[in-house]
């Protein structure tokens, strides 16, 4: 969740390996980052090294407020950090408030993908099936993406509703998944009308970093009115 902190990254580039010594002992010595960490408003604050390039240093700061850390910098100015800091990087440094932000857990995406494979709109669901999925239907017959695509384009087909009720199991395992789930479908097929609970598996697999239904397969439907499934 977003918090109120004010967040900066400082990205200094030095000259070259004597002036990175020159800037750790500075940021280690009792003038450094000790002063920066007793500073008001100062929550947390941590120095990385890049990889790529080891005279990059990165430095990442929270704090309470914006006035905080600029009160901060304005002390840093008068008491000659910068005038010193500044003859050892080869560029001015890169200073850039950052924000944290919200990104769904593996469990939630795949509770999204559920979502959009019980919709109305079959397109929906098609969109996160990966070319090689087998869909099993309540007969045991199974239907490839294409087959299924095919199905639910029939025009003995009509889709009046169809959502999902309730997600009943899901295992996230490394690059796999497993979801049961509880759907309400009404639908009509050749003239009959069709209004019933089925209960749905799925196997996801993570595929270039996104999750795709691999495997499928659909309950018997029963009756709005009879007992639901209990897991």
């Amino acid at each position: 969740m977003a918090s109120s902190s004010y967040r900066v990254s400082a990205v200094f580039t030095l000259k070259d390996a004597e002036s990175k010594d020159k800037f750790v002992d500075f940021a280690n010595s009792d003038k450094g980052l000790s002063v920066t960490r007793a500073w008001k408003g100062c929550k947390s604050l941590d120095m990385f090294e890049s990889r790529e390039n080891p005279n990059k240093l990165i430095i990442w700061q929270e704090w309470e407020s914006k006035e905080d850390q600029e009160g901060y910098i304005k002390h840093r100015h008068e008491d000659g950090s910068f005038d010193f800091l500044g003859e050892l990087v080869a560029c001015p440094p890169e200073i850039t408030p950052i924000r944290s932000m919200v990104m769904k857990t593996d469990e939630e995406k795949i509770k999204s993908i559920i979502e959009d494979m019980c919709h109305k709109d079959h397109t929906l669901g098609m969109k996160h099936m990966g070319d090689g999925c087998v869909f099993i239907r309540p007969t045991g017959n199974p239907l490839n993406k294409e087959q299924w695509n095919e199905m639910m384009n029939n025009p003995n087909v009509s889709v009046e509703d169809s959502h999902l009720v309730s997600v009943n199991k899901l295992q996230v395992c490394g690059d796999m998944a497993f979801a049961c789930y509880t759907a309400h479908n009404k639908f009509n097929y050749m003239g009959k009308a069709n209004d019933d609970i089925a209960v749905f598996t799925s196997v996801l697999q993570r595929v270039g970093g996104d999750w795709v239904v691999v495997h499928g397969q659909r309950s018997s439907g029963r009756s709005p009115d009879d007992e639901a499934p209990k897991f």
